[in-house]
């Protein structure tokens, strides 16, 4: 007779086993083939290469150009999709501007380098200034546009302090500078053990085939699900979601336990530094956003000292529903309400250019 362990122990593997197959299974169904001008790697001073990927204009160029940067658990898909209706780096380049999209260090393409480990803050010290170089390089711009979601607004509104002379102006798409707001989100917090950031990419791929038949309460912190089409749920969830840097993943839960927006060390305060920083920018919130509800964004704006905008997407905007986090980019309608809004404000914050030389 066979020991019960053994038989346990070769259930678990078929299960195992089948599980993995489910998830490349429809990873593979719903992939979503990148389509860039140009994919370039920045390299960074701890060794790194970060991938910047490339709009080139259509028609009459702007000046300077975009950098785009995604959110916590995304990479650089999240706002240039394989979906030409759903990629803001596309409609940007439509509208003439020059357009790099930056995978941060473990996210998308970027190829691994030295340290293993990383936080918030080494993004700000390493992987922007590359970015910012490999830009330089491309379109030999010295400042930028940024436009960002969720963290990725995080780091724009940062930098612009931080880097002046680089950064002419911020979209900071859903930016939860403030947590105090959040309060759907602090209920989460006793619970918080059970997660590392580690898991979301295979987590998201295997939920792809049921995506957009359940709104669970749980998924409406990523966005306003029934906003969004359930066929680009399915390709959001399946070329989009990432796995989160432990590092990162606390720092992000300190901040929320204890209200606060610092560096690792807790020797800069990152909210304090919004007021020195002197670029316009556009502050976007969600009606419904439940991870930077507009309270939260307020909070940011309110520190702002250069010229600003603050944006609630919703109804009340005269828009045909409340956006949540996410369907900023990928609700049904946000092509036609959300998209003309950002790409109004680029263009009163650029100029004409000469025309931009194709990518070697």
């Amino acid at each position: 007779m066979r020991s019960p362990w053994l038989l346990f122990l070769a259930a678990a593997a078929a299960l195992a086993v089948l599980a993995l197959l489910h998830t490349l299974f429809w990873g593979w169904v719903y992939r979503v083939r990148p389509t860039q001008d140009e994919l370039r790697f920045a390299r960074t001073q701890d060794g790194w290469r970060v991938a910047v990927a490339r709009r080139v204009p259509r028609g009459q160029p702007r000046w300077p150009p975009v950098l785009l940067c995604h959110g916590l658990s995304a990479n650089r898909a999240s706002l240039d999709f394989g979906v030409s209706r759903y990629s803001l780096a596309l409609a940007f380049a439509e509208a003439g501007f020059d357009c790099f999209g930056l995978d941060l260090r473990g996210h998308g393409d970027s190829r691994r380098g030295s340290p293993r480990a990383w936080s918030f803050d080494t993004y700000l010290s390493q992987d922007i200034p590359a970015a910012l170089e490999e830009v330089h390089a491309a379109s030999r711009a010295d400042r930028v546009l940024w436009v960002g979601h969720s963290q990725g607004a995080l780091l724009g509104l940062v930098a612009a302090g931080m880097f002046p002379a680089r950064i002419a102006g911020v979209v900071a798409l859903a930016p939860p500078t403030h947590f105090h707001a959040q309060e759907a989100l602090r209920r989460l917090l006793p619970y918080a053990f059970l997660a590392t950031g580690r898991g979301h990419r295979l987590l998201a791929r295997a939920a792809t085939p049921v995506a957009g038949w359940f709104h669970p309460g749980l998924a409406q912190f990523a966005w306003n699900s029934r906003n969004i089409d359930a066929r680009i749920y399915r390709q959001v969830l399946a070329n989009v979601v990432e796995d989160v840097s432990p590092q990162v993943f606390r720092q992000f839960l300190d901040w929320m336990r204890r209200d606060r927006f610092a560096s690792l060390d807790g020797l800069t305060d990152y909210r304090a530094g919004l007021s020195g920083a002197r670029q316009p920018a556009l502050f976007v919130a969600g009606a419904l956003d439940l991870l930077a509800p507009p309270a939260a964004v307020r909070g940011g704006y309110e520190l702002w000292a250069g010229e600003k905008e603050l944006w609630i997407a919703g109804r009340e905007a005269g828009l045909s529903t409340d956006y949540g986090h996410s369907d900023l980019i990928f609700g049904r309608k946000a092509p036609e309400e959300v998209y003309p809004r950002v790409v109004t404000w680029l263009r009163a914050h650029s100029e004409p250019a000469l025309p931009v030389p194709p990518p070697a």
